[in-house]
């Protein structure tokens, strides 16, 4: 409360005080909250295995039909699995990198 009253006594607005005082100071513990969100809900691969039969996730899917389905498909499978946590990774590695201490990566 205290930062963002110096803010507005320097000028700026609630939004702005909001913008370039709170958001950077709560960015990284959103990041890690995503981060650990998407991480135990991209692993839940093993309870959908065990708990579903008819209607299964992809993962699941594919971790059910290894070894009936041909190489080419399972390079498939395992692309668009790996695909979105690598692009979710990429996006929040500079929140990564701030809260591990590594600088300028």
């Amino acid at each position: 409360m205290e930062l963002e009253e110096a803010a507005w006594t320097l000028g700026c607005t609630r939004f702005q005080a909001f913008r370039k005082v709170v958001l950077p100071l709560i960015l990284p513990g959103i990041a890690a909250s995503a981060i650990f969100a998407f991480v135990i809900s991209w692993n839940e691969v093993f309870a959908a295995a065990v708990l579903t039969i008819e209607n299964r996730t992809l993962t699941a899917f594919l971790l059910q039909s290894l070894d009936v389905s041909p190489m080419h498909l399972k390079f498939a499978g395992g692309f668009v699995l790996v695909v979105p946590a690598l692009i979710f990774i990429f996006a929040v590695r500079k929140y990564l990198f701030a809260m591990w201490g590594i600088a300028n990566r």
